[in-house]
């Protein structure tokens, strides 16, 4: 399988060793950064002569792009992936559930996806895997569930410089507050599309689904200043007949204990507790394996709930 790395940041990098790691041969990159542009993989410590160019000048199977987290910026990039002949992963977090947010834009690239027999999947570490494809695997052991909820923290000095950037760490609470207000900032981007993945995969039609993030502030014991920006705590909610049948939590805050935690109630109670995945090493991963899948699937825009094999379901109020 030929690949290329469409956006070489610190994710795309990741990526491409996970390629080399699985058999999967890369051909190239594309980065429009010029400091990047003309330079080989091999540049950056990945063990790969293959070039990087400033625009889709190479031939393969598949693209995996992580350029932006908003299907409306990077639309026209995948569009030009599927008219070049390629299959397409994104690490795009609205991509994950585009219906959600876009779905005119869902209609028309499904429609471009099949028109060139090709598939187009939005897939990573959150959203696609740990609070949306592992809670729905974890309740394959129930017939009937009642309520989820889920929870990640992750310790946010941890992450790349980017991700601190969104989520404000160091800052002060009024910048950040503004510049989220501008929509300047935008904190976590997900939630939403994760407790769509588990309604449609578990066949539960929410009366709504909202979501929302707050800010959270450096204590004494934080390793930031205190009163400063510590990182933010954001929330997805599925609400049916006035009750929270879902709810998934992320915490990523300076100096925090690491974890996942998912809770399922129904007629075969899951109580599970991780001691936190790597979140960067852990998207590149998941859109790596994924890529046969994609490969082979049948054309057009597709969903992790749509190859997820299990379908429970939630117990509704008569």
């Amino acid at each position: 399988m030929d690949a290329v790395i469409y956006g070489f940041g610190p994710i795309g990098r990741l990526i491409a060793g996970c390629c080399l790691k699985k058999g999967i041969n890369v051909v190239g990159a594309v980065d429009v950064n010029p400091e990047i542009t003309g330079k080989r993989l091999n540049d950056f410590g990945i063990d790969s002569n293959a070039p990087i160019k400033a625009t889709l000048d190479f031939r393969g199977d598949i693209i995996f792009l992580s350029t932006g987290s908003f299907l409306d910026k990077i639309f026209p990039q995948i569009v030009e992936c599927l008219n070049r002949g390629f299959n397409v992963i994104s690490t795009c977090e609205t991509l994950s559930f585009p219906a959600f947010r876009y779905p005119e834009l869902t209609k028309k690239l499904d429609f471009i996806a099949k028109e060139n027999g090709k598939t187009v999947l939005g897939s990573g570490i959150n959203p696609g895997f740990l609070l949306d494809s592992l809670i729905i695997t974890l309740s394959a052991t129930s017939i009937d569930i009642d309520s989820i909820k889920a929870v990640r923290c992750i310790d946010a000095l941890k992450r790349r410089e980017s991700f601190q950037h969104k989520v404000g760490i160091g800052k002060d609470k009024f910048e950040i507050e503004k510049l989220l207000r501008e929509g300047k900032l935008t904190g976590h981007v997900g939630y939403g599309e994760s407790v769509a993945l588990i309604c449609e995969a578990m066949k539960l039609n929410p009366d709504r689904i909202i979501e929302g993030q707050e800010i959270v502030l450096a204590t004494k014991e934080s390793p930031i200043e205190e009163g400063k920006v510590a990182g933010m705590k954001g929330w997805g909610v599925a609400l049916k007949d006035g009750k929270e049948k879902i709810r998934v939590e992320f915490h990523s805050i300076a100096g925090s204990e690491e974890y996942e935690e998912v809770y399922i109630q129904g007629d075969n109670e899951v109580k599970w507790r991780s001691t936190g995945t790597k979140g960067d090493l852990g998207t590149a991963a998941v859109v790596v394996n994924l890529a046969e899948t994609v490969v082979e699937h049948s054309p057009g825009l597709i969903k992790m709930s749509d190859i997820i094999p299990f379908k429970p379901s939630f117990r509704l109020s008569p």
